[in-house]
């Protein structure tokens, strides 16, 4: 079987829905190919039995008015809720909410009242987060606060992380002074501790559902295809061969868009450079949701873990997200566990799994007594690009090898490796759509 097509779309998660959506009264046919057997990628919304939940906690917040009424007109029909935000850290036995308020920033803020050794400002830029950290915050408050829960999500110390995770997340203005204006206003600047934000009453899944029912007929979607191969023509990729449902077929198009690794990516290229995506790492996820009968939820949506007696990183109270979320008075979890790909964590069973999470201190002490029910598990391989110290070669040199190709472009978190979050992933599904538009145009 061969099929045609004017964009080619590899991967159907947010990016790539958006991609397609972006480009429905265009004129050009889109085929979206995705390898899973269902889109929607880290924002799906997975079942167990009667019960929803998501691949941990995706919330809809924006920095952009733009952005965010077009979302909502998206989801339009949807039940729509707009719950405040309610977080905390779960460490040294006791919880403290975050972002801090007035009273418990006493608590935060002590390691910065009274940190010594800061480092002084230099003009070379920091090689490390470590130092980037030390430089702005000094060493009491890196081995306070982000030592070790930095370590247990990326599983790399502070010091072999490249600096380049804060810049995006955190601000290259980051420094004692702000945060200590922060801490004791109550509320930090960044746009991810926004007080309020959008969530679909039946999860984060209705998100990829209306991008694919918005993008039309225009767009085609083929699930559970594999790419095999990509072909050229001209220096120029020109088809690609799949296989779905034991059968193999290509596809002829003028235009391919990458939202899936860009390391997966590059093993399709015949002939390219050996060892050329192997800088390209990626950190894994591990989803565990467990139904539990309990007294009464917690007052918070989710809660972060860093110490060393919970192994997994963030627990969701599913409940507070949506009642959808919580059935027949049930009080269910997801708790997230980081690891790499094939490590003993990744293989774990999900009885061993479950056992480890309801055995640690931080459960019992947190959650008390409960009755068990249905449990489920979800293993995420590319969660999350690695941006180690010294990735930042590597990934140049993976890019400028695709650069050679004008009819092929990076879009979103996977596929440009880069760190962004929703509304950054739709903005570059919308960059790209209209670069594709332009350049189809032109005849390239």
């Amino acid at each position: 079987m061969e099929l045609k097509t004017d964009v080619l779309i590899l991967g159907g998660g947010i990016t790539g829905l958006a991609l397609a959506e972006r480009l429905k009264g265009s004129g050009l046919r889109t085929l979206i190919l995705e390898k899973a057997g269902e889109t929607g990628g880290l924002s799906r919304t997975a079942k167990a039995g009667n019960f929803l939940f998501d691949l941990g906690g995706h919330r809809l917040y924006f920095s952009k008015p733009a952005v965010r009424e077009w979302t909502e007109k998206l989801l339009k029909g949807r039940a729509i809720l707009r719950p405040e935000r309610n977080s905390a850290v779960f460490t040294g036995g006791r919880l403290l909410k975050y972002p801090p308020t007035f009273l418990n920033g006493l608590l935060y803020a002590a390691p910065v009242l009274f940190s010594k050794g800061r480092r002084a400002e230099t003009r070379q830029p920091p090689a490390t987060l470590k130092g980037w950290l030390e430089t702005r915050l000094g060493p009491r408050v890196h081995d306070r606060y982000f030592r070790d829960y930095t370590k247990k999500v990326w599983g790399l110390g502070t010091d072999e992380l490249s600096p380049l995770w804060a810049e995006r997340r955190i601000g290259g203005g980051f420094s004692v002074k702000s945060l200590l204006l922060e801490l004791f206003g109550g509320r930090l600047s960044s746009k991810e501790n926004a007080g309020r934000f959008l969530y679909p009453e039946r999860g984060i899944g209705e998100l990829p559902a209306a991008l694919r029912e918005s993008a039309g007929p225009s767009a085609e979607l083929l699930a559970g295809a594999e790419p095999l191969e990509i072909k050229f023509k001209d220096g120029r990729p020109r088809s690609l061969t799949f296989r779905q449902g034991g059968e193999r077929a290509a596809v002829n198009f003028k235009f391919l868009a990458s939202t899936i690794p860009l390391r997966s990516l590059l093993g399709l290229i015949p002939g390219a450079p050996a060892g050329l995506g192997g800088g390209l790492r990626y950190r894994s996820l591990v989803i565990l949701f467990a139904a539990l009968r309990r007294k009464k939820p917690l007052p918070q949506h989710w809660v972060y873990f860093p110490d060393a007696d919970a192994g997994f990183s963030r627990v969701c109270e599913l409940a507070n997200w949506s009642p959808l979320m919580a059935p027949g008075g049930w009080l269910p979890l997801t708790f997230e566990f980081f690891c790499d790909e094939g490590d003993a964590l990744w293989n774990l069973p999900e009885e061993k799994l479950t056992a480890l999470t309801f055995d640690s201190p931080a459960f019992k002490k947190l959650f008390g007594y409960f009755e068990a029910g249905a449990t489920a598990v979800e293993r995420l391989p590319h969660a999350y690009p690695l941006l180690y110290a010294g990735s930042e070669g590597p990934l140049a040199a993976a890019k400028k090898e695709l650069a050679a190709f004008p009819n092929l472009l990076l879009c979103g978190r996977t596929g440009a490796h880069a760190y962004l979050d929703t509304e950054e992933c739709l903005l570059d599904a919308w960059s790209a759509a209209d670069k594709i538009k332009i350049q189809i145009l032109k005849g390239e």
